[in-house]
């Protein structure tokens, strides 16, 4: 695929297959979808391995000397262990600029980050209370969330304008069974971008592991 490496500096650049980058992740859940998703998207020269929670992988010494936390997905990247999953877009985008999917303009920087902290600070917590109280009301829930998404949307194909990873952390949200099941008719412009985002290629890779997700 040529030149589709790391980001090493301004300009600087490594060939494909010259360096290691691998992904642990759990392709089940949201967070590690969004990731993924990416990599598959833009043929990112990462590979993925998919941590084995029935045998408690995610609890020996040699994973929490990765993450403390025991929780996926986390990049290795030499002697870099990164978690958390928006943390991991963001080192991607930058690492591999030829996505073009994190500005270098801070303030469109800036709006890109507001939307990832919307999506981790918002919009999870919204969709796990409906994923672990069954009296939860998601129009309650989410509504207002989707109501002030579908304002930024209007007359936006993407989040930000362009497509960036903003698009992609919140996407594998709405792309859930949970987020399938929400009626979008009142949000069109939300409609419209989750349908241009379940037709990437990432995510039509990444849908088949994960029927019911």
């Amino acid at each position: 695929m040529g030149r589709i490496g790391s980001y090493l500096g301004q300009n600087n650049y490594r060939f494909r297959g010259e360096f290691s980058v691998l992904l642990h992740s759990f392709f089940i859940t949201p967070n590690n979808r969004k990731v993924e998703a990416f990599i598959k998207h833009f043929d990112l020269d990462v590979e993925i391995h998919q941590v084995n929670f029935r045998e408690r992988e995610n609890q020996t010494d040699k994973f929490l000397a990765m993450n403390p936390m025991g929780k996926v997905p986390v990049l290795v990247d030499g002697d870099l262990n990164l978690w958390e999953s928006n943390a991991i877009l963001t080192y991607l985008a930058t690492v591999f600029p030829q996505t073009h999917t994190l500005p270098a303009d801070p303030k469109s920087r800036a709006d890109v980050d507001r939307w990832l902290h919307w999506q981790s600070c918002h919009l999870m917590p919204a969709m796990g209370r409906l994923k672990t109280d069954e009296d939860a009301d998601p129009v309650t829930l989410l509504q207002p969330l989707f109501k002030v998404l579908d304002i930024q949307l209007q007359d936006k194909e993407y989040v930000c304008g362009e497509l960036s990873v903003a698009d992609f952390a919140i996407a594998a949200y709405t792309l859930t069974k949970l987020g399938r099941q929400y009626d979008y008719s009142e949000v069109s412009n939300v409609a419209a971008w989750r349908d241009r985002m379940a037709q990437l290629k990432g995510f039509i890779e990444t849908h088949y592991k994960a029927p019911g997700t």
